[in-house]
């Protein structure tokens, strides 16, 4: 990851060995380079929830090959939202911390692991789940929470629906919508008939760990900590933790 993070999860790609410019290495591996920036930027934007990544080549101040990855996003200042990185002042922008930004560093990291299996999209019409929407007793609150854990998991801010905030990740959307009458003052109770908890699914353990971290940082409050759940199947690798009104939320890693 960069220093400084002038902006949230960016980061840098250096081949090894290094070498003066692109055009030093092979074709082969002038392609393979670009690959590996494409797929770095795919998982920062995917970790990250920005609107799209910024990619520079340069090499006039240091004379070694690197890419710079830069996620944008749509709280920006107006100014600067569609102007280069560079239009900001780098040098008062916050040094890595692995503290504050390791959590997102292992997120990141557990995006680009190799998959332990072959992902295949089912033909259209097939999905069992298109979206999901939970009520609010808070609507600013709850929408502040899931602003922030949404793109830890991979999902994008949409345009707002009328009742509500949605996120999407892929074909699946989640929403929230205002509570209304009694249920305005109640916490969610999942042993009343209803929603018991809502689970997401994790690319790999590392990244239910990263969120782990990340979702103490913030104060959230946790149900149970990462562990292994093999009742419920071999290597079923999970953490549960519950949103402002009580909804139980599980991250789960399911080889």
């Amino acid at each position: 990851m960069g220093d400084p993070q002038v902006l949230r999860g960016y980061c840098l790609l250096l081949p090894d060995p290094v070498v003066p410019h692109l055009n030093a290495l092979p074709p082969a591996a002038q392609a393979e380079f670009l690959a590996d920036m494409s797929c770095l930027g795919q998982a920062v934007q995917d970790v990250t929830g920005a609107l799209r990544i910024n990619f520079a080549l340069f090499g006039n101040v240091e004379p070694a090959l690197h890419a710079h990855v830069l996620p944008r996003y749509t709280d920006e200042p107006a100014e600067r939202r569609t102007a280069h990185p560079w239009a900001y002042d780098w040098s008062k922008a916050p040094a890595f911390e692995r503290q504050r930004d390791g959590g997102l560093l292992a997120a990141i990291r557990a995006r680009l692991a190799p998959s332990p299996t072959v992902h295949i999209e089912p033909p259209q019409g097939s999905r069992a789940l298109r979206h999901i929407d939970i009520t609010a007793s808070d609507l600013a609150r709850s929408t502040l929470f899931y602003d922030v854990l949404l793109p830890q998991i991979g999902f994008e801010r949409i345009a707002d629906a009328e009742e509500g905030p949605l996120w999407r990740k892929g074909e699946f959307e989640f929403g929230l919508q205002p509570a209304k009458g009694a249920g305005r003052q109640s916490r969610h109770d999942r042993y009343s008939p209803g929603l018991h908890h809502l689970a997401f699914a994790a690319p790999a353990r590392e990244a239910v760990d990263a969120l782990h971290v990340e979702l103490v940082r913030l104060g959230t409050t946790i149900l149970d900590a990462p562990a292994l759940y093999e009742r419920y199947l071999p290597g079923y690798y999970a953490l549960f933790f519950a949103d402002p009104d009580g909804v139980k939320l599980e991250y789960v890693f399911a080889p």
